[in-house]
């Protein structure tokens, strides 16, 4: 008894601190909030969120309850959250220009902006908008100003690198295409200074998925990762290392049959070759994986030739092979690509094959979301075979299923098609 005691004083001592740790928010008004933070020299963090905005909820469970975060915004600022929808915050909203949710600002003790922050972040994201404000972090702008001062400093540029999407996704117009030019030249640059033997790690494989993810000619980058692929599976993981490069690899050899180009049969021999030892960590049921990758380039090329008949015979066989090994994704990926090629209206014949692979693909566990689209495709093509009534179970059956989804706006828009769909009926 005794011992149970002591564990459960541990544990609410562990929910405590936890606790703790979160943002802590000042219960009061903002001017109350500014005196405050002023006679403990700190600035002030306003959160400017409404109850129907659920990226607001998000901040306020997944993000402002951190650890990390809750330390540092009580170290630094006063907190205030305000709800933008309510009368006497009108006035405020209307002073800093909050039109979207989450719209977070940070002021000094004259109400003065000192930085403004749109939308849900994540912590790490969160922290460094945070640092930015305080000065323990260089602005994006400061940062690069510096690096250009120190033109071998890998380290800046690694760190620019990293940070350049969601800074440039802040900017519009000149500013946004300014920026991408900078960022596009900085890569070859940092790896040039870097040199590529020294990129065999977790970041630096980051980086290069984010700035060189497609193959370019005789591909340097893209060749240095094959042939050291047993040493980044070491240090980073085979399953990161593994998917870039048959990610990088596959849509190198759809680019080929997107564009009616039998080329893709000859690079096709480098599954055999140098990504082999990549290729035979999967399985393809009793196919191997030249085999597949074969029967899925052939299905592909096929496809985007419109040669439908040609496009069910190859994935069939494929589907045959490797049944044992296949996935939800193996049956959802090529309808929505069929769809995709024919903007959804399906010639005559393919909507019945494409009700075996919905049929098929129904069988596996999947989120709420995707099931109700399968489902919802299911019943279109019940339709468009003249079958209203099977048409009407799938639907019925999808509207069902979306009450599952967790996202209200999305469980709602699904919910209306399906009604609209039925009416049809």
């Amino acid at each position: 008894m005794r011992r149970i005691k002591y564990v459960l004083v541990f544990l609410l001592m562990g929910m405590v601190g936890n606790l703790s740790a979160q943002i802590t928010f000042f219960q009061g008004t903002f001017e109350e909030a500014l005196k405050k933070a002023k006679a403990e020299k700190k600035d002030v963090f306003v959160d400017f969120y409404t109850e129907w905005c659920g990226p607001c909820k998000v901040m306020s469970q997944k993000v402002f309850t951190v650890p990390e975060v809750g330390d540092y915004f009580n170290t630094h600022f006063v907190s205030c959250k305000l709800n933008a929808e309510a009368p006497e915050q009108a006035e405020l909203v209307k002073k800093y220009g909050v039109e979207a949710f989450p719209t977070m600002i940070f002021v000094n003790v004259k109400g003065e902006v000192l930085r403004v922050v749109r939308g849900a972040k994540a912590p790490a994201a969160l922290l460094n908008e945070t640092k930015m404000v305080t000065g323990d972090m260089l602005t994006f702008e400061k940062l690069y100003e510096k690096s250009k001062k120190e033109k071998k400093n890998t380290d800046l540029q690694q760190e620019l690198l990293f940070r350049a999407p969601e800074f440039i996704a802040t900017q519009t117009g000149y500013n946004r295409d300014k920026w991408m030019v900078r960022i596009e030249a900085l890569f070859p640059e940092y790896v040039k200074n870097k040199k590529l033997e020294n990129m065999i790690n977790a970041e630096d494989l980051y980086i290069i998925s984010m700035y060189h993810n497609e193959i370019k000619g005789n591909d340097e980058i893209f060749d240095f990762l094959v042939k050291n692929y047993r040493k980044y599976e070491e240090i980073v993981g085979k399953e990161k290392i593994q998917d870039f490069i048959l990610g990088v690899y596959n849509n190198y050899i759809i680019s080929f049959c997107k564009n009616g180009k039998q080329d893709y049969k000859k690079h096709l021999e480098r599954v055999k070759g140098d990504l082999q030892p990549v290729y035979s960590d999967i399985s393809f049921g009793s196919l191997s994986a030249f085999e597949a990758i074969s029967l899925l380039s052939d299905g592909y090329y096929s496809l985007f030739r419109k040669d439908i008949n040609t496009f069910f015979e190859k994935m069939n066989q494929y589907f045959s092979g490797a049944e044992k090994a296949l996935t939800v994704n193996d049956y959802t990926q090529p309808i929505e690509d069929l769809y995709t090629v024919y903007r959804g209206n399906l010639p005559e014949g393919a909507n019945e094959k494409v009700i075996v692979w919905l049929d098929k693909a129904l069988q596996y566990e999947m989120a709420a979301q995707l099931r109700t689209r399968l489902l919802y495709m299911l019943g279109d093509c019940f339709n468009a075979t003249g079958n209203p009534e099977k048409a009407k179970q799938s639907l019925n059956q999808a509207f069902v299923v979306s009450s599952g989804i967790e996202e209200v706006e999305l469980m709602k828009q699904l919910q209306n098609m399906i009604q609209e769909k039925l009416r049809e009926l």
